[in-house]
């Protein structure tokens, strides 16, 4: 019995008919399967570090959950640099060449590899030396200084692990990556949760190392083994004649997570130095890891988007490239924006898992439900600019969203503190996204000619508005129960949208077309 038999066994009757057009559905089966083992994974290991976070929070307190926050963000600053942006480089590359050309996609696997060891190296040295310095003149906490070099381990594993997961993708390996996310997800919550029972802080970082030391294992078996059975030779050999995607792709992806990551770091560090920082950044942290929790999985199902893209945009497929956003936008939406609406209407479920001491702060919470909405519906975008392969136009992006985030922190902290943080994180995603979508309309315009973005925005908003408007005006109870009708009524709207479409029912149009 395979994994069809017992999806189709147990799937209710009202999904009957959806999966069968699935199914029947060359582009939409491709991108099902791929989304199903990459959810797969990611459901349980998101779930457990979810869990384990709530438990480390309510042992750590406020304050103490805010320092792990800040050595996190510490820790994803740093590992910009160390990634150079080669897991999606191997992502783009291996997925084109894979087939084309299995030799080089090897080449492309073992530049990236290489590359990744060498970056990782240097930043994590980098992170051990000036640990003291970034905790005392920065964070204004001395005493993470010791935390923070054990982070240079947590980095240096990290970004390995970011260019072994891009490969694996790019070799639409899902199934292997769903296996150890699974595997990874649970070492990480016993590591975490008995490393701070046994030594708080310090506990909880050496938690962390060990958890990326047993993904990095994973990884490093299951690349060996699925690069053998792609037929694309594991090797380092002649890697060098590929080193011209480290300035065409590679560069520019580094570049604007340079941009964003020290930006977003300094904006934290804004907080952390206001009075009663750590714990603001405590109830920040709180909200984020119940928010990353849908964006995670989205993630991971988003995951085989990019190779699928890269590919029929390589073949000027442009029916297909339509076809396969319809599927993208869908997801995004249905992922991000139900859990969002119910989170505006009755805010105080986010942080009730956290106790007492994490209650109340349910604008922190509204504005960073604002923010995922608004990724809900630009999520897709980034994935489109880097199948195209305008990675300088997404570092020009990278510098507008940079400079707008900094700079409306720099205005709303000190008077609003987490919220004015939240504030500022919203309108820097809104603004940059808008101007994104504009440039793909004016110059890729067939790329998007059956997207009806505009609706969808506006449903979207409108929604977002009676979510808001029901917090001010009903008891948290009748709010949530209008809000889950509506949100019921959005997800109905946006499956009829998807499969009313000719085009996703038959093949007439799998080959190459509109060239």
């Amino acid at each position: 019995m395979n994994i069809n038999t017992v999806i189709l066994a147990w799937c209710p009757n009202f999904l009957f008919s959806t999966l069968e057009r699935i199914k029947n559905s060359k582009l939409g089966y491709r991108f099902a399967k791929g989304m199903f083992w990459s959810l797969a994974g990611s459901l349980i290991s998101k779930g457990l570090g979810l869990f384990s976070s709530i438990l480390v929070a309510r042992m750590m307190g406020k304050a103490g959950f805010g320092e792990l926050g800040v050595i996190q963000n510490t820790v994803g600053m740093f590992g910009t640099f160390a990634g150079f942006g080669l897991g999606l480089t191997a992502t783009k590359f291996m997925a084109e060449y894979r087939v084309a050309d299995p030799v080089r996609a090897g080449r492309i696997r073992g530049l990236s590899s290489a590359f990744a060891w060498l970056t990782s190296s240097l930043t994590a040295s980098l992170l051990f030396v000036f640990a003291p310095w970034l905790a005392e003149h920065t964070l204004a906490a001395p005493h993470l200084a010791d935390h923070l070099r054990i982070c240079s381990l947590l980095l240096f594993l990290s970004s390995i692990n970011g260019a072994q997961t891009g490969a694996l993708s790019g070799l639409e390996a899902f199934k292997t990556v769903a296996r150890i996310n699974l595997w990874s997800g649970l070492a990480n919550f016993p590591l975490m949760v008995g490393g701070v029972y046994i030594a708080g802080l310090s506990g909880a970082v050496w938690g962390m190392v060990a958890a990326a030391g047993v993904n990095w294992l994973l990884n490093h078996i299951a690349i060996r083994r699925e690069c053998g059975a792609a037929g694309v030779p594991y090797t380092y050999k002649s890697c060098w004649e590929e080193r011209g995607v480290l300035w065409r792709f590679s560069l520019p992806s580094v570049l604007g997570g340079v941009l964003i990551g020290p930006v977003m770091w300094a904006a934290n560090a804004l907080l952390v130095n206001q009075p009663n920082g750590y714990a603001e950044m405590g109830v920040y942290n709180a909200v984020m890891r119940i928010k990353q929790v849908p964006e995670l999985v989205l993630g991971m199902v988003m995951a085989p988007l990019l190779p699928i893209l890269s590919e029929q945009f390589g073949s000027r497929s442009h029916g297909q490239y339509n076809k396969t956003l319809k599927y993208a936008f869908t997801l995004s939406l249905l992922v991000l924006v139900p859990v969002s609406l119910i989170q505006i209407a009755v805010p105080d479920i986010t942080l009730m898992p956290y106790g007492k001491e994490f209650n109340g702060n349910r604008q922190v919470v509204q504005w960073l439900m604002i923010h995922s909405i608004i990724a809900g519906l630009f999520y897709p975008f980034g994935t489109i600019i880097a199948s195209m392969n305008k990675m300088w136009f997404g570092w020009g992006y990278n510098l507008l969203w940079s400079a707008l985030y900094i700079s409306c922190s720099y205005l709303l902290i000190h008077a609003r503190g987490a919220e004015g943080l939240c504030i500022a994180f919203s309108i820097a995603h809104l603004v940059s996204c808008l101007l994104v979508f504009v440039y793909i309309r004016c110059n890729n315009p067939e790329y998007l000619q059956e997207l009806p973005f505009m609706r969808l925005a506006a449903i979207t908003i409108l929604a977002a508005l009676t979510s808001y408007a029901l917090y001010k005006s009903m008891t948290p109870i009748i709010a949530g129960s209008i809000t889950t009708i509506m949100i019921a009524i959005y997800v109905i709207y946006i499956k009829i949208w998807l499969f009313n479409s000719s085009e996703l029912r038959t093949e007439s149009d799998y080959g190459i077309i509109n060239q």
